[in-house]
């Protein structure tokens, strides 16, 4: 059932990465890309949890992970969270700087980057439902099911991981490997917390910070008739 669920959630992947097609529209685009990651990895989470009868692993890390857990040192929600606003307070100061400057961010900007003031609310919802989607999927079920299939937590969150950078391909390779490795990084919160929410807030925020704070600072990158 592992395997096959697991078949089912990559099917939903590599579903979610090639429904592209042009569409002139940006708010058609930005609706497009939500509605997208609520079928392709919302969708999913939901579906696996129910048929392994197990939708408490939303607010209980699983046992397969604990494992994996002992290796890391365990630390309380509360104090990671406060470590992670500052670490993305100081991020967004100096985000806030290279962008006045005329910096770029690590990655290339993708299609769904604001190009101009009235973009900003709808940057800003993707932010919220990549966080809200992207990390149940690539932190919980992904993990989950690839350790269930091979018995080793290690692996499910290595697959998922570079699965998770392969992703923002699109951001060229300084993309991908920033994202891969904070793809790494929410996985140590998550393994050393055990709250999922937690890295579904600091993945929110820091696409926020990508998606509204840097276009918003950057001279000229915004204007009212830039299409």
């Amino acid at each position: 059932m592992a395997l096959a669920l697991l078949a089912g959630v990559l099917a939903a992947l590599c579903w979610f990465v090639r429904a592209r097609g042009r569409l002139v529209d940006r708010v058609a685009r930005y609706v497009r890309w939500m509605r997208r990651a609520m079928l392709g990895f919302a969708v999913p989470v939901v579906v696996v949890l129910a048929v392994l009868g197990r939708i408490d692993a939303l607010w209980v890390m699983p046992a397969e992970f604990e494992r994996l857990r002992a290796w890391l040192p365990v630390m309380e929600p509360v104090d990671l969270m406060i470590g992670a606003l500052a670490g993305i307070m100081i991020g967004l100061v100096v985000a806030a700087v290279r962008a006045q400057r005329g910096a770029r961010p690590i990655g290339k900007p993708g299609a769904l980057t604001p190009r101009n003031r009235a973009e900003l609310p709808l940057g800003a919802a993707i932010a919220v439902v990549a966080g809200g989607t992207e990390e149940p999927f690539f932190r919980l079920i992904l993990p989950l099911l690839v350790t269930l299939v091979t018995g080793n937590a290690l692996a499910g969150f290595a697959v998922a991981t570079l699965l998770f950078g392969a992703l923002h391909r699109y951001q060229g390779w300084r993309g991908m490997v920033a994202t891969t490795l904070f793809g790494g990084v929410m996985a140590s919160v998550y393994l050393m917390s055990g709250a999922l929410w937690l890295v579904v807030l600091i993945h929110a925020l820091i696409d926020l910070n990508g998606l509204v704070v840097w276009p918003a600072l950057s001279p000229g990158w915004l204007s009212e008739d830039r299409r």
